[in-house]
Formats: structure tokens, sequence, C-alpha cells
């Protein structure tokens, strides 16, 4: 039964601040400072109003699931947060199903500075740090912000369709509206500088259905993620996302792999999965992120760093950084059509450099990039315009083009030993770039000093003219003085 709204707690003027303590608190006191609230099930029969804040004891702990009822306003939003000295306040879910942290048909909510996590691995049953569900045809819940949470061993389903949102509901963050009649959708998410580790399947998941109106004003920053069983990030149905300066290690680690998923378990899910990708955006950018060691398992066909997937138009992949991704580095699927890669930087990424079932119709343009490989033999799809970037093999590397579908190449530099023929390129160059220190990356977007051009580097200034190069190069350069450079 909800608990009926009262006037205790530390009034703030725009709204209520309650306070909860799960060594000193007690549920029959007024949630002041002086008198806190001890226990989830005494927050979770408040329905709060707009401008309410509800803070957590640093340094305390308890057992069980999040489930506050209200919605904030523009103007005065719900906030939930810490108070005290201490880490983080943890919650814990155990080995219940669902989320730690759930609201439904809510908006206007900020979510801060929580630990939130889980016991064992469940087997088979769907589960998330934070779930923002939004149902009803043509509705638009506005202003959801997750920031500074660590999310961590939450052990869920990798397949199966639940609640109509396919494979990816078992995340650290999912905002998402389920397919059907009551697709809604979201404006003004933004998911920053959260530490997500052990999660199965996904990290964060934007999910609009694309039958439905899509969302708006997403931005996704400065999240760091390690050993996820399957997708870093995705964002599917969005107008004008913005994911930018996030880290990725360790992504797809177990979906795809036979054993997840038992033969006759009667489960089948998307194996596929790839560290940070856009479904049916437009004009989403892709910048200043950090992807390192995707794998590949069994049914996973993908395993790239980036991928622009289906219904994708006019988005941007830039000033980027991958390293060893075993599925490859970027990915671009039929119906993506006009999408721009550029001023990125590659070491090392396996199997396939670039692919997908695009075609040189779709108008995919992949310019200024650089591609460094020491190690294995990697193909190269050509079904793109390439024009300006640098492939640079050294060691053991060969690069190999794909005849599978035609592109068009012009000005690239192809530096090194190749497996067969080079590409039919207007303008090849062969001769040495001249690099700083080729082959030195690190971790980190300041470790790659060493792709810089020497000043004597033949690639200055013979670059194809691009007639929408963007603002900057890699290096923060403007365009006017390098218009004519190969390379990042």
């Amino acid at each position: 039964m909800r608990e009926a709204r009262h006037k205790k707690g530390s009034s703030t003027g725009s709204g209520v601040t309650y306070h909860v303590d799960a060594l000193a608190g007690d549920d029959s006191a007024g949630g002041g400072v002086a008198a806190p609230w001890r226990s989830l099930e005494r927050v979770n029969r408040q329905v709060f109003a707009p401008g309410d804040v509800l803070l957590f004891r640093s340094g305390c702990r308890w057992q069980g699931q999040l489930r506050p009822q209200g919605s904030g306003t523009g103007e005065a939003p719900i906030r939930i947060d810490r108070y005290g000295e201490g880490p983080r306040p943890v919650i814990d879910m155990g080995a219940a199903t669902g989320a730690v942290v759930q609201l439904s048909n809510q908006e206007h909510w900020e979510i801060r500075h929580l630990e939130l996590t889980s016991g064992a691995p469940v087997a088979r049953e769907h589960r998330q740090g934070v779930s923002v569900l939004g149902e009803g045809a043509g509705r638009v819940f506005r202003h959801i912000v997750v920031s500074d949470c660590h999310i961590h061993d939450l052990w869920g389903l990798l397949g199966s369709r639940y609640q109509g949102i396919d494979s990816y509901t078992s995340s650290a963050i999912l905002v998402a509206s389920p397919r059907g009649e009551q697709v809604a959708t979201f404006d003004d998410v933004l998911i920053e500088n959260n530490r997500i580790e052990r999660v199965d399947r996904s990290g964060i998941i934007i999910w609009t259905p694309t039958a439905g109106p899509s969302a708006t004003r997403v931005v996704l920053r400065g999240n760091r993620m390690e050993n996820l069983g399957g997708d870093a990030i995705l964002v599917l149905g969005s107008i004008g996302p913005l994911v930018e300066y996030n880290v990725v290690h360790y992504s797809c680690m177990r979906s795809g792999h036979p054993d997840v998923v038992l033969p006759d378990s009667g489960i089948g899910y998307n194996a596929c999965a790839a560290a940070i990708w856009m479904h049916t955006c437009d004009h989403g950018i892709m910048q200043f992120n950090e992807v390192y060691d995707t794998n590949v398992f069994g049914n996973n066909y993908d395993g790239q760093a980036y991928d622009f997937d289906f219904g994708c138009r006019h988005c941007v992949l830039q000033y980027n950084y991958s390293r060893h991704n075993h599925g490859g580095w970027l990915l671009i699927m039929p119906t993506a059509e006009h999408n721009i890669a550029r001023f990125n930087i590659s070491e090392n990424d396996l199997a396939r450099l670039m692919c997908g079932g695009s075609s040189l119709d779709a108008g995919n343009h992949l310019h200024n990039n650089v591609f460094y490989l020491d190690y294995c033999t990697v193909e190269v799809f050509t079904n793109a315009i390439y024009s300006n970037n640098i492939f640079y093999a050294a060691g053991q590397g060969r690069f190999k083009i794909s005849s599978r579908k035609p592109g068009l190449l012009s000005h690239n530099v192809y530096f090194g030993p190749w497996s067969g023929p080079l590409p039919d390129d207007a303008g090849a160059m062969l001769d040495d770039p001249r690099f700083v220190a080729p082959g030195s990356g690190g971790v980190g977007l300041d470790s790659l000093a060493g792709y810089r051009l020497r000043p004597d580097s033949p690639c200055r200034d013979r670059g194809l003219p691009i007639t929408h190069p963007g603002e900057r190069d890699f290096w923060g350069g403007a365009l006017a003085d390098v218009e004519r450079k190969i390379g990042a």
C-alpha cells in the first residue's frame, strides 16, 4: 500500500529531503537528517514529489531492490544521492531478478553516487542495475540521469526476449520502451561517468523500438566498462545521440559461446555483439572513445569496436581509438547510409578491419584514419568510399583486400607487406608515412603521440580534399591547416 505523503523530512523550499541510514535509521521516523529512515521497504512506500531529494548514507549497505514512486518536473526533478563521508552506499539485490533500481513510467529523475550489485549468478534470468521503462503510445518520458554510479557483478541472461526488448535487457543500465502498440520514447537522457564491470549481458542500452518515435537528446559520456558478456553500448532509435569519452575493456566475452546457452534449453538469442554501436539513429556521433580487446566466440559473428548498424544515417565516428579487437575495427550494415568514419586510430585490430553488408551506393565514407598492424593478416572490405587513410603493416602484419563488394579508393597510403594485390586506388602512395613512433600506442588517447606525422612526412599535403571534413583532426589541429593531409 502506498504511503500517504507527509511534510516530514527536511524541507528545501522546492521539495523535501529524505535521509536513509541502514545502521541508525528508524522507519517510523520522519526521514530528516536527524531522524532518517532505515530500510528500502520504507523508501518504496513513499510517493515522491517534484523537487524531493532521497539521500542514502555513505558507507551503508542495503539488501533488496529500490522502487521509488512519483515523478519530478522540468523545473524540479527528483534526486537520489548520498550524504556523509565514506564510500558509496551499496544496494545489493542478492539473488533477486529484475532491477536493483527500477523506474516505470516515471520521469525527471536523477540517480547519482550509488553502488549497485547482486549475488551469485542466476541462471537464465533478466537483471539490471538501473532499469527505466516507459510505455504508452506517443508518450515522452523526459530527463533521466544516471551518473557516477558503480554497477558490478550483475549476472543476467545473455539471450531470449523480455518485454519485447529482445536479448539486451540484462544490462547495467537500461532505458527502454517495449515493442508493441504502446511504444513510448525518451527525451534528455544523460548516462555519465559510471563504472560498470562484470555484467551480463550489456553495459548501457538505450532502446526505442524502430517502429516508434525516436529518442532525443541522448548523451552517454565518460563511462568506464570492463568484462561484459556482450555489448558495451547500444543506442537504438535515436536522433542526434552523442556517445563520447567512454572506455571499454573486454566486451563480448561470453555472448555467442556455445556453453552459455544450452542447446536443449529452448532459449534462442541474437549472439552477435560489438562494443559501441548505433542502430536506426540519425546524425549520431561517436567520438573520443577507447575500445580494447573486444572478443569473438562461437555464434558472435561481430566483435568489432564500433558499428553503424541497420538504419543509421548521417552518423559520424571520429577521434576514437581501438586496439586489439578480435572482430575488427568497424561494422557497417545494410541500410546504413551516408555515415562518416574519420580521424580514428586503429592499432592491431584483427580479423576484418572494416566489414558489413553495405554497398558503395550507400555513400559511407571512411577518410583520414590510421590502421596499424604488426601481426596477423586482416581483411579489408572495400564496400565504401576510402580516402586519405594510412594502412601501415609492419613485422608479420598483412592486409588483404576482400573481393566481395567493390569500393571506391583514392589517395590512401599502403605501406608495408600485403597479402595479394593492392586495391585499385587513384593516387595511391606506397611511401613510408614517417610516423613519430608507429605501434607505440598503449592505453589512453594520450598514448598515441607516436602516430603523429613527422615534419618530413610525405602525407602532409598529398591528400584528396574532403567536402565535409569536420572541424579538426585527431590532434586538435584546425582543418584549414591540414585540409590535404593523409592520416589522422
